[in-house]
């Protein structure tokens, strides 16, 4: 009885341990095949003008995370600390108002690319910026500050954005 025990704990023991390699290597392939989060040098951002084919009082508008050359890397959460800027670089004090949107995380990469709209309303006063300047979303830490051009379409009062993810046909 005692050598079958031997035996037989030392098969559990070389299972159990081939198990490990399995999973360990499986676990090391996934890290390998997961993407990088996004960092301002991964990413081309650029803002569009959303025209509502009706009558509205919101004007909306549509910024785009597209991969840099040769980028693939996620993205996720929400803009933070956003300024509309003039020409010189001034904050232009845009109202902005909203709560949290609920969190999701995109790949970008190929023909795959997240976005994020702002609406403001038509009703008040309109500001026309030259630029919004955020912080990307970070992992655990704010990300990167970057600063954009807006397009030629102002923005209204009360300005809110919503979260990054895939873009809504």
């Amino acid at each position: 009885m005692s050598k079958f025990r031997t035996i037989a704990t030392a098969t559990a023991l070389a299972g159990v341990a081939a198990l490990g390699a399995v999973v360990a290597t499986s676990v090391a392939q996934a890290g390998e095949t997961a993407e990088q989060w996004c960092t301002g040098d991964d990413l081309a951002i650029g803002v569009y003008d959303m025209q509502s084919p009706a009558p509205s009082t919101t004007k909306a508008h549509q910024i785009r995370f597209v991969a840099a050359e040769g980028a693939s890397c996620t993205i996720g959460g929400t803009v933070s600390n956003v300024r509309f800027l003039d020409l010189q670089g001034n904050d232009i004090h845009a109202s902005q108002n909203g709560g949290q949107p609920p969190y999701t995380e995109t790949v970008v990469g190929g023909d795959r690319y997240a976005a994020t709209y702002v609406a403001s309303s038509l009703q008040g006063p309109q500001s026309s910026p030259a630029f919004v300047r955020f912080n990307l979303p970070g992992q655990g830490r704010l990300g990167d500050l970057v600063t954009i051009p807006w397009p030629k379409s102002g923005i209204g009062s009360n300005v809110r954005m919503g979260g990054i993810g895939a873009p809504v046909s």
